[in-house]
């Protein structure tokens, strides 16, 4: 096809789309009045989903969007971020020699990591240092909201079947956590050849998107006969829509054969290779050199490689450039931005046709070209990271120098691009060859052990475990101080996947090697102490503890602070507090003066410390450790340990009332175990959120998350019961009692064989509201004595502050008694720092003291109760206290006013009657009240027959008549 006609089949109008214009016009519109749309455009090759993003962008464009394209490649999916590649430096727009001054180190990482191969001498800075992939994916959402003119951004990603595991990740991102500017996120790929973690991640769009799904069908006779216009006959044309099915780019292939004389179209993947194969067949040898070489390089590809790795002199092979380029084989690739790039880009007309030119390619000669590009690569001072692709393309076995190479740029890019490092790694294990010698053995030990690494960063836990097998089979049975470390090490991965039984039996069967009394294994038995815990059998955990410090004469401070970290965590949970504090104290003393380099080892401990003492109260250590916890994780590629660290992070936050940080470290705990695939973690990251929204919006705005949360945990253990806890308190605080005590009946019941006792009163406290609210008072009293036990086993100030909370709420009849509880609740939660405890304690305190007739003091209770939320940012504890100041100013008598009303109704039907008139619904009430919804309506039934009514007007109107009734108009 010559680029004439090509370029009149490109000019001609879109025929058999008209449903996705409109779409796609509408998108682009809400994007311009600030909404955002994610687009899934799917179907099989031909159909034309690059033309709908093409037609998109001239859409966007005529609008002044600003508009981003990227799309992946089949052979260069060990290039990370591809798909996102031209994007990003869209969005940098022009890059200067010296750009790495300018920018932010994330995006400076970002920038090693797409830019293409290029030719350009390397006299520069070095390369980023590894910086980690969700830190890279922050970094682009910042780029994106940078690049937006105030019209929004359209990004548009083609061919993402082919996305590499990078480009997934960052897609799945943008998905859950949409830039701050208005986006179409615009993607299309083949549904049939797309990966499941990408066909899921668009099924977890934010809800600040509006998804639209256009999957492409064939075109119907109408249209094909619309497309083929009048070059051909009926008849041809009848016969092209039915061989054709229908499919655009197959028509007008065919329709370009049959004007050429052509009849057989029995096969038409085959047909229309094969007329791709007929443009290439008319190149000369140099041209067709030339082509080779830039499919070998990439697209994009700086046309400066062009000469050295096709093996022509650079004036004939910029001659055979031009011939390609005028033939329209070869484009321009210039991305959009406010400068031009120093040297011009350049790619194929079609991802098809390079496909075509690779597979018409010798294998011979595509060695010999990866080679040649190596080399180019090499003499200009290009780094490992770019000449690893072609290394791993066209070494032999046995070269030592790639294996080499290979394995420093699988180091560099571990944290930020950690699939495409595990990618190199294991092409250097497959060159290299062992000789026997003890060296060939440990550096082929330390190529497994750092495969492992990156599959533990990617969250491939599973072939994390199993290349740590791999690496034990090297090493032999008298070299413990080989051994020992990696089956630590695998055991930890065993429990973090949740493969508790499996972790034990690893370590079981490696201390059969071992005699009991050498101390050589202890880090084996601390493993198997800490799995004991995880499962529950704490008893037989400190058993264990107590044999190995038995039998070590000498125990090191290592020994020493895993134990005492070990031994907290297990205290904690069966509600030990005096061990628990004395343990924890020991634990954390020894890892405060730890240096960063010997806290790498350490950070399952500080993640067991810091679980510890969130459960013993001390929230401000447990934070002074998660912190310096994460920090170190980061710096040394732990990421698997990132997401427990985080959690504990975010709890001990909302506890100390510092919510927007509790929402935003579980953000991010989600986030990272996201990537490692643990939706137990997702589940509890999402409750964590949910808490934390419950009181900062909203429990409307929460539940979404706790319901997501249980059903992500799946597995009854200690994050479902955290996870279940949290949605009954947002159930409780929707108005719906029965459903949270039917939540709270499944953590509380005596056959838990696993269960968390330090927090069992603040759970029993939440079952006696929810009874209280149901109007069951002697359930709620039982619900209060369980409190009461629950506290008085642990004694810590949170807690009985829940078990005084819960019995203040059974106190019927007594508002004095039901005060003195409340203020009770508030001293024990202010000792324990439980910050946004103490504002819902003070808020139940100030409604107490103004049942009793102390308004004044209720005033008091109620101003420090909304000055806690003002302060936490707990806008919906803030509003009910704002609903409770109301209540009480209504309520106040006034000086000679009638109290005709008083006499009518009780007092709870007086607080709902002048809700009523402020205008609440019936669940806002019960929200305010803590009640049900059932029960509001239960008062109000009373309430309307004791005053002769019967709807809610005809009650305001009769509370009117009274002088001292509250003005609906007035407080609005």
């Amino acid at each position: 096809m010559s680029a004439q006609r090509h370029q009149q089949s490109e000019a001609r109008p879109l025929t058999g789309r008209e449903h996705e214009m409109s779409v796609l016009r509408s998108a682009v519109a809400g994007c311009a009045g600030g909404a955002s749309t994610v687009i899934e455009i799917t179907g099989d090759p031909g159909l034309g989903k690059s033309r709908m993003l093409d037609e998109l962008g001239a859409l966007a464009r005529a609008e002044g969007l600003t508009v981003l394209s990227g799309r992946a490649s089949e052979f260069e999916q060990e290039r990370s971020f591809g798909a996102f590649a031209e994007p990003v430096r869209g969005c940098v727009g022009r890059l200067t020699e010296r750009w790495h001054e300018t920018l932010d180190l994330e995006t400076a990482a970002l920038l090693d990591l797409v830019l293409p191969r290029t030719a350009a001498p390397h006299d520069g800075p070095p390369p980023s240092p590894g910086v980690e992939r969700y830190r890279l994916h922050h970094a682009f959402g910042r780029l994106l909201a940078d690049a937006d003119r105030g019209r929004g951004v359209l990004l548009c990603l083609d061919d993402l079947h082919w996305a590499d595991e990078g480009s997934v990740e960052l897609l799945h991102h943008l998905l859950r956590q949409p830039p701050r500017a208005a986006l179409i996120l615009a993607c299309a790929h083949r549904p049939r050849q797309a990966p499941a973690k990408l066909l899921a991640s668009f099924q977890h769009a934010a809800v600040g998107y509006r998804t639209v799904g256009l999957p492409l069908s064939p075109l119907d006779r109408q249209s094909c006969h619309r497309l083929l216009g009048t070059a051909h006959t009926r008849a041809q044309r009848e016969q092209l829509c039915t061989v054709s099915g229908g499919n655009p780019l197959y028509l007008e292939v065919l329709s370009e054969l049959t004007t050429e004389g052509a009849t057989d179209f029995s096969d038409l993947p085959a047909t229309l290779r094969a007329a791709l194969a007929r443009e290439i067949a008319l190149l000369t040898a140099d041209e067709l050199a030339v082509l080779r070489a830039a499919a070998v390089l990439g697209d994009p590809f700086d046309p400066l490689l062009l000469a050295a790795v096709s093996g022509l002199a650079t004036g004939p092979a910029l001659e055979a450039l031009d011939v390609l380029s005028g033939t329209d084989l070869i484009r321009s690739c210039r991305p959009p931005g406010p400068q031009p790039e120093v040297r011009q880009l350049l790619q194929f007309r079609h991802p098809l046709l390079r496909e075509v030119v690779s597979g018409e390619t010798p294998p011979g000669w595509r060695l010999a070209a990866n080679a040649r590009a190596d080399e180019a690569l090499r003499r200009s001072g290009a780094g490992t990271v770019e000449r690893a692709p072609y290394i791993a393309r066209a070494a032999q076995m046995g070269d030592t120098e790639a294996v080499r190479v290979l394995t420093e740029a699988a180091t560099q890019t571990v944290h930020s691009a950690p699939a495409t490092g595990a990618a190199w790694l294991r092409a250097a294990l497959y060159l290299s060859v062992p000789d026997g010698s003890e060296e060939s053995v440990l550096d082929r030990l330390g190529m497994l052990l750092g495969l492992a690494n990156a599959y533990g960063v990617t969250g491939e836990l599973a072939a994390c475990r199993d290349t740590l097998g791999r690496a034990l089979d090297l090493v032999p049975p008298d070299r413990p101080d080989r051994r020992i470390p990696i089956v630590a090490l695998r055991s930890i991965i065993e429990r973090i996947i949740g493969s508790i039984k499996v972790s034990e039996t690893v370590l079981v069967d490696e201390l059969t090697r071992w005699p009991t009394t050498d101390p050589r294994a202890n880090p084996l038995r601390l493993q198997l102490a800490t799995t004991r815990v995880g499962q529950g059998r704490t008893d037989e955990a400190d058993g264990l503890l107590d044999a190995l410090l038995a039998d070590t004469p000498a125990p090191d401070r290592r020994t020493l602070t895993s134990a005492a970290a070990c031994r907290a965590l297990g205290a904690a949970y069966g509600g030990r507090v005096a061990p628990l504090r004395a343990y924890a104290t020991e634990a954390a003393t020894a890892i405060d003066l730890m240096e960063d380099q010997e806290l790498a080892t350490f950070l399952d401990e500080v993640g067991q410390l810091g679980w510890a003492e969130v459960l013993a109260e001390r929230h401000h250590d447990a934070i002074r450790h998660m912190d310096r916890g994460i920090r170190v994780a980061r710096l040394n590629g732990q990421s698997y340990m990132l997401p427990y660290l985080l959690l504990c992070l975010s709890y001990a936050q909302q506890a100390t009332g510092d919510l927007a940080g509790g929402i935003e470290s579980a953000a991010e705990a989600e986030e990272m175990a996201h990537l490692l695939d643990r939706p137990d973690l997702i589940g509890y990251a999402l409750a964590l959120r949910a808490a934390a929204t419950a009181l900062r919006d909203s429990p409307e705005a929460a539940v979404e998350a706790a319901e997501r949360a249980v059903h992500s945990v799946g597995r009854r253990g200690r994050l479902w019961e955290l996870s279940t806890a949290v949605l009954a308190s947002v159930r409780l605080d929707q108005g719906r009692p029965d459903d949270c005590l039917d939540l709270l009946r499944t953590i509380t019941g005596s056959n838990r064989s696993v269960t968390t006792h330090a927090l069992r009163a603040m759970w029993c406290c939440t079952a006696a509201q929810a009874e209280t609210a149901r109007g069951d008072l002697a359930a709620a009293r039982e619900w209060a004595k369980h409190a009461d036990e629950a506290a008085e086993a642990v004694r810590l100030p949170g807690q009985l502050g829940y078990a005084a909370l819960a019995n203040g709420c059974v106190q019927d009849g007594d508002p004095a008694a039901a005060a003195a509880l409340f203020a009770a609740a508030v001293d024990f939660f202010a000792v324990g720092g439980l910050v946004t405890a103490e504002g819902r304690a003070r808020l139940l305190l100030g409604r107490a003291l103004a049942r009793a007739g102390q308004d004044d003091e209720a005033a008091a209770a109620i101003g420090r109760a909304k000055r806690i939320a003002d302060t936490h940012g707990a806008a919906h504890l803030g509003a009910l206290a704002v609903n409770a100041q109301r209540s009480l100013g209504a309520r106040r008598p006034r000086p000679g006013r009638s109290r005709a009303a008083d006499r009518t109704l009780s007092e709870q039907e007086r607080h709902i009657s002048d809700l009523v008139a402020r205008g609440m619904s019936n669940r806002a009430i019960a929200s305010s009240l803590f009640l049900s919804v059932k029960t509001v309506e239960s008062h109000l039934t009373r309430i309307f027959r004791k005053l002769g009514v019967s709807s809610r007007s005809a009650l305001i109107g009769v509370l009117a008549q009274f002088p001292d009734a509250p003005s609906h108009q007035a407080t609005r």
